[in-house]
């Protein structure tokens, strides 16, 4: 039920990004505002739907539990032998789900989240040194080869490749202007 509250106000957000940016002038920089909102949108319905189906896939069962005698919303369990004046015995009905996000954060060891602090600060370290390209292209290099253990060729010409997109896509597309770096000028 949760995600599907979330699900909902970031589509809310996302809708009022999309509007907010067609009240500013037609400019080739309102360009990336409306792909970034409507990707939010996009996102947001697939949850939206997805959690719904899921909400109401659910409370069918749950009510197919009810008619059959066994189990119920209340996780409890029928003996139909017993008859139904016999107090119900509670069950535990909670199934561990490898993919649920707190049971991943939850089981995370502590060398990971240093490594993922790390990468964090020394990113925003470089980016404030450097600027915005020099940054991407030293951790996205970093990263491939110290945690995605690819070959130095291919992690180079990924870098290669990503921080030129980026620099397109800023310079030549969008027209965003980039952070620049204290040592290095130009962002």
């Amino acid at each position: 039920m949760s995600d599907l509250v979330f699900s909902s106000v970031v589509l809310f957000i996302s809708a009022g990004a999309m509007a907010l940016s067609f009240t500013f002038a037609d400019a080739v920089s309102v360009l990336l505002p409306r792909l970034a909102a409507g990707l939010g949108i996009a996102a947001a319905l697939w949850m939206v739907v997805k959690n719904s189906l899921q909400l109401a896939r659910n409370r069918r069962d749950a009510a197919d539990l009810d008619d059959h005698g066994h189990g119920g919303p209340t996780g409890t369990i029928r003996n139909p032998a017993e008859g139904s004046a016999k107090q119900d015995e509670p069950v535990s009905t909670h199934v561990i789900d490898e993919n649920d996000a707190e049971y991943v954060l939850s089981q995370t060891p502590r060398k990971i989240w240093l490594v993922t602090l790390g990468f964090i600060v020394g990113f925003f370290v470089l980016l404030s040194l450097f600027g915005i390209f020099i940054a991407t292209a030293a951790l996205s290099l970093t990263y491939l080869v110290v945690i995605g253990k690819k070959s130095w060729t291919f992690s180079i010409v990924y870098t290669v490749v990503f921080t030129a997109l980026l620099w397109a896509l800023t310079r030549w597309l969008t027209y965003i202007s980039t952070p620049a770096g204290v040592l290095i000028q130009g962002g």
